[in-house]
């Protein structure tokens, strides 16, 4: 039987736990409250930027037509001298399990217990894999799923703040060549299938901590990076990258890419290639900032 809870409360769960871990989190299709967030336009909670509301916080993307390109990098140096530098992305796919409770299940001799399973799909699998190659260590790519069913028992935890203790973390690069991948308790190890293999990787935490001896960025030049790192990710040719482009210009829109052609080398067009990625291919990043 499926998880009672889809993708989404399982990652805005998650992703609200992972903030509180780190120094500083931002994920482009997320509001991140207290720092900075996206959601088709920005939320800058601080006083001291009131006066750039005007041409921040309005329902659509044109409302930027107003917004020169000096000021976005003006804008950018404000958000640099508030924020703690960034040293790694973190690519998440989340995966709603299933949850096998007969001896009938396909994989059940892995186990020989009740275990959770999902899919892995060859397609995004071998775009996460991509995003390692060229992420020149600053990129960790992973799968997330819930150790856990029940609705109850989601927003038990999301009160708790157990949400990460009681999840799955699979590290992409060990389901090379699978296509599901099982298991039966949080933590970082399972079996991959179909032919099966023992895989463990690191926790979270592990994963925070190998990024911490990265070179430390300041926001603006960390986004530039991390849309620089997906764009060599994707071949110029193929169909992925062409659903990129399409994704955003539906953030965009035609009326904003016209009148502001110059903002294609900013900071903030980084974020719309980061949130058109988000939602092309339905993997999630996060920023993840330490103080120095």
């Amino acid at each position: 039987m499926w998880a009672e809870f889809k993708e989404k409360p399982f990652e805005t769960y998650f992703l609200a736990e992972m903030a509180r871990r780190t120094t500083v989190l931002y994920s482009p299709d997320q509001t991140d409250e207290g720092i900075v967030g996206f959601d088709g336009a920005f939320f800058i909670p601080d006083p001291d930027f009131r006066v750039l509301l005007p041409f921040i916080r309005s329902r659509r993307w044109p409302h930027f037509i107003g917004m020169t390109a000096s000021e976005i990098d003006h804008f950018g140096r404000a958000l640099d001298a508030r924020l703690p530098p960034f040293n790694l992305n973190l690519f998440v796919q989340y995966k709603r399990p299933e949850w096998m409770r007969r001896s009938s299940a396909t994989e059940w001799a892995s186990w020989n217990a009740a275990y959770f399973r999902y899919t892995i799909d060859a397609k995004q699998q071998g775009l996460l894999e991509k995003i390692l190659a060229v992420g020149a260590g600053r990129a960790a790519v992973v799968y997330a799923s819930a150790a856990f069913w029940a609705n109850s028992d989601l927003f038990a935890l999301a009160g708790s703040k157990g949400i990460i203790a009681n999840s799955n973390i699979a590290s992409a690069d060990l389901l090379t060549g699978h296509n599901r991948y099982t298991y039966t308790d949080p933590g970082g190890h399972g079996i991959a299938h179909s032919e099966p293999e023992y895989i463990e990787g690191p926790s979270l935490d592990g994963i925070f901590a190998r990024g911490a001896d990265n070179e430390r960025l300041p926001f603006t030049k960390h986004v530039k990076a991390t849309a620089n790192l997906i764009e060599r990710g994707l071949d110029e040719s193929s169909t992925d990258y062409a659903l990129w482009q399409s994704a955003r210009e539906a953030i965009l829109g035609g009326d904003f890419a016209d009148a502001f052609p110059r903002a294609r080398s900013t900071w903030l067009d980084a974020i719309v290639s980061m949130a058109a990625f988000s939602q092309a291919f339905d993997i999630r990043i996060a920023a993840v900032g330490t103080e120095e």
